[in-house]
């Protein structure tokens, strides 16, 4: 078909393009080109449907009243989903003489459909995006003029569905980009504003989620004869590692009053993740509550990588893994976790962090591993926590710089000073 217009055919395109290109809201968008293609074909009334390419649906709105209702439609069942389908023409002089046409639509209505013009609006790749279907011509049936002008005006239109949509997906992504800010913000409140403080101990602690949100964390609770603490890395990334990480703050939270007993405590957090997920997602955790009187640490480590307790003996400083506890809460929702004690003595560090520490990668694939978390403690043991932590999290970043491997990063020094 050679499609070629009018000079008069043509400005009544250019004029109806320039309502068409009045806004980039879809929802506005599809009655005004209704409209127009309506008024220029002499027509009764028009339908613009849209492929959704994932439900293999057509769909468009329509005006109930002062509502607009969406109607869907299989793509290759009725005309219009048959043109979806194969990318043809149809203009059909006689609806109830094709087979294809489906006459339950005016069944329900009353409407009576008599001729049929449907055209598939194809993007700039060839690749339908849309069907056009004009019903009912008001002095016969459609013409081949008719069917030039529509296929010509389908491409205007392709144009500004296009930009529409491509509009709405700017304004998704800027509004996920903003809650997805207020969600950091909001987690960023959920970690604790400043450190233990005692007289003989002292401490560092630092976050830093892989993206603007994360599934790592970490919190202290101050009691007058001791000190819980914990570190927790929840499997995963990004929104559902978030939420996870929220829910697993707020059931420790909400439990730790009525547990006192550390076993417990973590018996019943296991229980109650188990209950709220999926089996793909869990914790690692440390959990810690630290006598600061007597230098007893009572410790669970349930699935973490072990905390590490370094010790200066004469020259040398050793270090011990910290491995008593058992598997990542939220897997069985019953297992027996073991409990381990440690004695501090004078001058000795802890150490507890995330894994995103210890696999942290280097351009060609290196992990930065546990060997090097531990040399660098050794060469500052003289140090403060500060220093220490600050030098860990420094040469973590210096590592890794343009390495491929990104994970939350957490981590907790504790040190008794006398």
């Amino acid at each position: 078909m050679q499609r070629s217009l009018s000079e008069s055919q043509l400005y009544t395109i250019l004029e109806s393009m320039k309502l068409i290109n009045s806004t980039l809201d879809l929802d506005e968008l599809l009655p005004i080109i209704m409209q127009e293609i309506t008024v220029n074909l002499k027509a009764d009334r028009s339908t613009l449907y849209i492929v959704d390419d994932d439900k293999q649906e057509i769909w468009s709105k329509i005006a109930q009243g002062n509502t607009k209702i969406e109607i869907r439609q299989e793509i290759g069942k009725g005309i219009s989903g048959y043109v979806a389908k194969t990318g043809e023409n149809i203009n059909i002089k006689n609806a109830y003489k094709d087979a294809r046409f489906n006459p339950e639509f005016d069944k329900k209505t009353g409407y009576r459909t008599k001729s049929i013009l449907c055209l598939p609006v194809f993007d700039k790749a060839k690749k339908i995006i849309g069907v056009l279907q004009i019903l009912n011509k008001k002095n016969g049936g459609f013409t081949i003029k008719d069917e030039i002008f529509t296929s010509v005006f389908s491409d205007y239109i392709a144009l500004a569905i296009q930009n529409a949509q491509l509009y709405q997906e700017a304004l998704e992504r800027k509004k996920l980009e903003n809650e997805i800010s207020v969600a950091s913000e909001i987690q960023k409140m959920l970690l604790p504003e400043s450190l233990p403080k005692y007289q003989n101990y002292e401490f560092y602690a630092f976050h830093q989620p892989s993206r603007q949100i994360g599934g790592d964390y970490y919190d202290f609770f101050v009691h007058p004869n001791f000190l819980h603490l914990i570190l927790a890395d929840v499997a995963g990334k990004g929104i559902p590692a978030a939420l996870l990480m929220a829910n697993l703050q707020a059931t420790t939270r909400n439990l730790i009053e009525k547990y006192p007993l550390n076993l417990d405590l973590i018996k019943s957090i296991n229980k109650q993740l188990f209950s709220v997920t999926t089996p793909d997602k869990y914790a690692t955790l440390v959990w810690g509550n630290l006598d600061p009187k007597r230098h007893i640490l009572k410790y669970i480590n349930a699935g973490n990588i072990p905390p590490l307790l370094f010790r200066q003996e004469g020259n040398k400083i050793y270090h011990t893994r910290l491995s008593n506890g058992g598997i990542p809460v939220g897997i069985l929702p019953e297992f027996e976790f073991t409990e381990g004690t440690i004695n501090f003595n004078s001058t000795d560090i802890l150490l507890i962090c995330s894994d995103g520490i210890t696999e942290a990668q280097d351009e060609s694939g290196n992990m930065f591993e546990e060997s090097r978390l531990i040399q660098i403690v050794q060469e500052n043991f003289q140090k403060d926590m500060q220093h220490t932590g600050n030098e860990i999290i420094k040469r973590v970043r210096e590592f890794s710089q343009d390495g491929i491997y990104e994970d939350d990063i957490t981590l907790i020094l504790l040190r008794r000073k006398y």
